[in-house]
């Protein structure tokens, strides 16, 4: 049965009280890997609703059911993918029974799948989406009250997921939690503000934190989906791990009261707690009053990392215009070869000049054209961390871009006419997107300011009508040549002027107004400062015009969009200092072959570099002097972007990938003339026994190997035997043990304990979601690290390089 969950959540006035941890809780009552913690809905079902029982007894009024890892891909790994139905449905019924009997909720528990999305990872999209459609089926069949998709790491696997169930129970309520690092993003770069909005705008009744560490640490997180969500948020942490900082059931409450305070209107408890947990979090935030939402007005564009507001008092968003084939350029033949270099120097260099969104359109004719979208998506969120505008006129163009982008994208676009402008508000609300809408209706081009504004008043009703709102819409007033009609600029102004005042945001092309003239650029320039004046909130424009960059700093200035003008004086600082640029054409007749490839490993490029590094041996250099004077020292600027926060894990696995690349090309040259390598250094990698998570540990080992180190994968889920097995070989210098699960933990403990007995010659490091230093401390590790690089900077520091 459906339920308004958002009503359900308001309607007894006070904070809602989610359960704790499930895991450890098995654990205490005997369950054990290699059994994964789901197979007890089937093998003891008796345990799983003893569980359930006593977080109702101790107040809580949503339960999770036991399905959070029961997805075909992680039951593949013990032969169940066949039973992926039969255990989530028991999951639903299990809790589905005992809540009935309190009044209380059910949440149907969908956690992450274990593997990252191509091109993080070697997941599709369509595997993320089937595996999610399966474990939402059983869970709706079971009785679920909503979906709660839980500790997502990545913005992509999230939104596969989101069309998972919406695809098998539109009736049913989906909330989406993230799990967040200490930096306050994602492991993929997304901020609580990015993944509040892109919530909110995909349809979710509400958005979370949970799982990532104590509540101690999460208010300014709870803080940022609270400001930006605009629909009620979840909160649930940790109470502590292994030697890490373990909160006691009061602590834990005082602690997460201030989450409520900070915005939370549902919290509970994730990783170690228990319903002595939850039974102080219900004392204690008995009778608080929850926060409602913030209604939010201004329009939200995202990439996984960067966040673009519009409207109101938002500076001008500039969406790029040069990736579009429909003019002739080198580009553009490219493009027909289904070839990329172009296309990704031109996001850069938009990027670098100052556009806040890069618009593609690739559709050419004679070409695979949803291929080519998928792919030049791919490129552009490679190049650069703008959100993107997918331009296509063919609605399964445009789909198949809504469906490989990451994040909140723009629509370009719709006409007013009433079947397109309807499915394109499906397409938009289903994606999570803005739209772009052309005041064209059945009539075509109204040549009256007031008939254009009729149009897009009958915008702003059809989607009251379809329940979209209006601060998801960009109206494009047209902009036609003044060589043709001398009215045409200001028929554009006077709409542009009457539109503020039906609250729709407004966008539009420049270049029309200039068309068979000449000084095209003056003319563009000049009319884009009016339209500034007569309110535009976005312009579709070329930032690499002369002049332009400067001109929207101003044009946001003298128009109220730019605060204490701390933008402007900025950027007149920054004149005064050379300014950072990417790679250009006329620069790569500037810098060497070396510093041309170390800039194309720091943004990625590895199809460039590549290219770069097989000429440069084909001259005859030392194949080593590229990892000596390319690799490393790009490598290392690449850490230096990580670690100070302008990149994220899908900018460093590009840049390994990179590097890696020519690694490989100077391993096959050397081998092939005779030679040998030298050997950095060995280091064996493994997930311990009884984790089946090998994310973290597959992305360090991929870094480990751009450094140069030789690594021996033993995969996940890897008996001590078999650790100790390839330790003995004597080819390693360093073992690293990966665990995610806080149950999987201590078998760290024991492979360092038997390493340590039987004398061998190897060093151990750890690392995991829930590991710390200190317990690495505790267990005898020779180190722990956070993340890839510190890892990376750990075995360097071990071996003394």
């Amino acid at each position: 049965m459906s339920i308004n969950l958002v009503s359900q959540i308001f309607a007894g006035g006070e904070i809602l009280i989610l359960d704790g941890a499930m895991g450890t809780m098995l654990a205490d009552k005997g369950w054990r890997p290699p059994l994964l913690p789901e197979e007890m809905n089937v093998t003891a079902p008796d345990v799983v609703m003893c569980i359930h029982r006593e977080y109702l007894n101790s107040g809580a009024n949503i339960i999770e059911t036991n399905s959070f890892g029961s997805n075909p891909i992680k039951l593949a790994y013990r032969g169940l993918e066949g039973k992926t139905h039969q255990i989530n449905e028991q999951a639903a019924r299990i809790a589905r029974r005992v809540a009935d009997r309190y009044g209380a909720f059910v949440a149907g528990s969908m956690g992450p799948l274990g593997e990252l999305i191509k091109p993080l990872g070697k997941l599709t999209f369509e595997e993320a989406y089937e595996a999610y459609k399966e474990q939402a089926l059983g869970l709706k069949n079971g009785g679920v009250d909503f979906f709660l998709i839980e500790t997502q790491m990545d913005i992509k696997e999230a939104k596969a997921a989101v069309l998972a169930v919406k695809d098998i129970a539109p009736e049913i309520p989906f909330v989406v939690s993230f799990t967040f690092e200490r930096n306050g993003r994602t492991i993929t770069g997304s901020s609580p503000e990015i993944v509040a909005h892109w919530a909110r705008l995909v349809g979710a009744s509400a958005v979370g934190v949970n799982c990532s560490f104590g509540p101690d640490l999460a208010e300014g997180i709870v803080k940022g989906l609270y400001c930006n969500g605009g629909i009620p948020i979840f909160a649930y942490l940790n109470a502590g791990s292994p030697g890490g900082k373990n909160f006691n059931p009061e602590e834990f409450a005082k602690e997460t009261l201030k989450l409520a305070k900070a915005g939370a209107c549902i919290v509970g408890g994730c990783c170690g707690t228990t319903p002595e947990h939850i039974a102080y979090l219900k004392e204690i935030t008995s009778g608080l009053k929850p926060l409602w939402p913030i209604e939010i007005k201004k329009a939200a564009l995202a990439s996984r990392s960067r966040l673009v507001l519009a409207g109101y008092d938002e500076p001008i968003v500039v969406v790029g215009e040069r990736i579009n084939v429909s003019r002739k350029s080198p580009m553009r033949d490219e493009v027909a070869q289904y070839k990329w270099d172009a296309l990704s120097e031109e996001a850069r260099r938009q990027s670098n000049s100052g556009a806040s969104v890069i618009d593609i359109n690739v559709s050419l004719p004679n070409i695979d054209r949803k291929k080519a979208m998928r792919e030049a998506i791919e490129v552009v969120e490679n190049a650069c961390t703008l959100p993107i505008s997918i331009d296509a006129d063919e609605p399964e163009v445009l789909e198949e871009g809504l469906i490989h982008v990451s994040g909140i994208p723009l629509i370009n676009s719709v006409t007013a006419e009433r079947q397109k402008l309807a499915r394109g508000m499906k397409l938009a609300k289903r994606y999570g997107a803005c739209l772009v809408v052309l005041t064209i209706d059945e009539e075509g081009i109204a040549t009256t300011p007031e008939e254009r504004i009729r149009v897009a008043e009958r915008v702003g009703l059809t989607a009251d009508e379809l329940n979209f709102p209006r601060n998801r819409i960009f109206v494009d007033p047209l902009t036609m040549s003044i060589a043709a009609d001398a009215r045409a600029g200001i028929v554009t102004l006077e709409v542009l002027r009457a539109l503020k005042k039906l609250e729709l945001f407004t966008i539009m092309g420049v270049s029309n107004v200039s068309h068979g003239l000449p000084e095209r650029s003056l003319l563009n320039k000049t009319f884009l400062v009016m339209a500034a004046g007569a309110g535009l909130d976005a312009v579709i424009a070329d930032p690499l015009d002369e002049g332009f960059y400067p001109l929207m700093k101003t044009c946001n200035l003298l128009t109220g969009r730019d605060e204490r003008a701390s933008c402007f004086i900025t950027w007149a600082n920054s004149l005064k200092v050379k300014e950072k640029k990417a790679i250009s054409k006329t620069e790569e007749r500037i810098l060497g072959p070396i510093e041309q490839m170390q800039k194309l490993i720091v943004q990625g490029d590895k199809g460039s570099v590549l290219d770069k590094a097989q000429r440069f041996l084909a001259d005859g250099v030392d194949p080593l002097s590229l990892i000596n004077d390319v690799v490393l020292p790009a490598l290392e600027e690449v850490g230096k972007l990580y670690e100070c926060g302008e990149y994220f894990l899908p900018q460093l696995i590009s840049s390994a990938e990179a590097a890696q690349s020519v690694c490989n090309l100077v391993e096959r040259m050397v081998l092939s003339e005779g030679g040998t390598l030298k050997d950095r250094g060995c280091i064996i990698m493994a997930t311990v026994a009884g984790d089946i998570h090998d994310i973290g540990k597959n992305i360090v080992s991929m870094v480990l190997k751009s450094h140069g180190y030789r690594v021996i994968d033993l995969g996940k889920d890897v008996p001590l035997e078999r650790i100790l097995e390839e330790a003995k070989k004597g080819e390693a210098q360093i073992v690293g043990l990966s665990a995610l699960m806080t149950t999987t933990m201590r078998e760290m403990e024991r492979v360092i304990k038997k390493i340590k007995e039987e004398n061998l010659p190897v060093k151990v490091i750890i690392g995991g979601a829930a590991v710390s230093q200190s317990y690495a401390d505790d267990i005898g590790a020779d180190g722990y690290a956070q993340d890839a690089l510190g890892a990376v900077r750990l075995v360097e520091k071990l071996l003394d390089r």
